[in-house]
């Protein structure tokens, strides 16, 4: 079994090149690192891909830092999907990501551009919400930023945020601390007991919600100082 933890970085399609298009968003990067059964990576995948409809979202750019300088000469997207698909090679795998976002680009995308493949399918039947999975894990119902899952296994985020590979590798590393739960207890101790409940239900985090809402924004800051 592999495991296989996937990034993917999308730019808005403008009113103007949308027109009656049912797309409003077009892949720009696709970041993944592959692991084997225990978890442990074996390797990564990156690359940019060309979008169809219109030139890079300043917000965007703003966000990820791709530019339409370093798309230029990307694959588009059917031919970077092939690419990808090969590098996720075949047999048996489990495909995770932070939240369900990049499997809904992955099926309406590639529905509007009219391709298919057994890996697209074996994608749906096999993939993951890591994020849903971590909140689980914590015992909350709020799902919680990428960065913030980071920080409160005490990692210390690797690269920029809002970069494909950069935030599969990340998402990797909290994905196989989860498999492992006495380090996951030890390690997350202290987020753990503020969502665990004392005998009236009340947890730290019921009582005192603006003290931590403030320190868990403070460490933020500090980590990305």
């Amino acid at each position: 079994m592999k495991h296989i933890m996937i990034d993917l970085e999308m730019n808005k399609i403008k009113k103007q090149y949308r027109e009656d298009k049912k797309l409003s968003n077009e892949l720009i990067e696709i970041g993944a690192v592959k692991m084997d059964d225990d978890f442990n990576e074996v390797d990564r995948y990156q690359t940019y891909v060309m979008p169809d409809y219109g030139k890079m979202d300043p917000h965007i750019i703003k966000l990820t830092g791709i530019t339409d300088d370093k798309l230029e000469g990307a694959p588009r997207f059917k031919e970077a999907m092939c690419d990808f698909e090969k590098w996720i090679g075949g047999g048996a795998v489990t495909f995770y990501s932070w939240s369900l976002a990049d499997i809904r680009q992955f099926k309406t995308e590639s529905s509007f551009k009219e391709y298919d493949s057994e890996t697209l399918r074996k994608m749906e039947k096999n993939w993951i919400d890591f994020q849903e999975e971590y909140s689980r894990l914590l015992g909350i119902d709020k799902k919680i930023r990428l960065k913030q899952a980071v920080a409160s296994a005490d990692y210390d985020f690797k690269g920029a945020a809002h970069t494909a590979l950069a935030d599969a590798v990340n998402t990797a590393e909290i994905l196989k601390l989860s498999k492992k739960p006495d380090e996951f207890e030890r390690v997350m101790k202290p987020i753990l007991d503020l969502f665990r409940k004392d005998e009236s239900g009340t947890t730290l985090l019921d009582m005192c919600p603006d003290f931590f809402a403030k320190a868990l924004e403070n460490e933020e800051i500090k980590k990305n100082e």
